[in-house]
């Protein structure tokens, strides 16, 4: 019981240095609207490469906001842990968490053998959602293996892949591991832009 009160103790000194961030005034620099930071009265003309290290920045701010609340919310159920009398016990196996792990981590829920295991079940666990919804690559709007014959996402990708590329002229280029065949003269402009590179050799001499 007396080390559970000085588990309570550090618990609850994390808890108000995370309060203090959360309620101090321009803690995360988010007082502001992004545009008054910005001196602009618009941001709609703007390229978004012209604010990129601004809203890197925005981002960043939102990112330690969203640490704190999480850190917050795990501080909480360590504190009713310890008034249930379950603080200290494995919610996996049951089994007590050895008191080096809770002293050197006294938010941790899970022994170390539990926790191991955890995360080789859930290695991506910690990447970002938007990696599941965006892989692979067009995940919205693939087509494939259904009725539908529209251009979709990955024939997007497909035809900038295929970009500039000219059979005969980069003979090693593959696409997919399959062969290229594309009109020479695709997406040709202007009849100058006909003339091939051996032609082009051709009048040097």
């Amino acid at each position: 019981m007396v080390e559970w009160r000085r588990q309570r103790a550090r618990l609850e000194e994390a808890r108000r240095e995370v309060e203090t961030r959360m309620s101090s005034s321009g803690q995360y620099g988010l007082d502001d609207a992004m545009s008054d930071e910005l001196s602009e009265l618009s941001l709609y003309d703007n390229h978004p490469a012209d604010i990129g290290s601004e809203l890197f920045e925005r981002g960043k701010d939102l990112a330690l906001r969203d640490v704190d609340k999480l850190r917050l919310q795990e501080i909480d159920r360590a504190l009713q842990a310890i008034d249930r009398g379950t603080y200290g016990t494995c919610q996996r196996c049951g089994e007590q968490i050895p008191a080096e792990r809770l002293e050197a981590y006294p938010l941790a829920t899970l022994c170390v053998d539990c926790k191991r295991q955890d995360e080789r079940e859930h290695p991506d666990r910690d990447r970002p959602v938007e990696e599941a919804f965006l892989t692979p690559g067009f995940a919205r709007t693939r087509l494939d293996g259904t009725d539908n014959v529209a251009f979709d996402g990955e024939d997007s990708l497909q035809a900038v892949w295929r970009f500039n590329q000219r059979p005969d002229y980069d003979e090693d280029y593959e696409y997919l591991g399959q062969d290229n065949e594309l009109d020479d003269n695709e997406g040709v402009v202007d009849d100058i832009d006909k003339v091939s590179n051996e032609e082009y050799k051709s009048q040097l001499r």
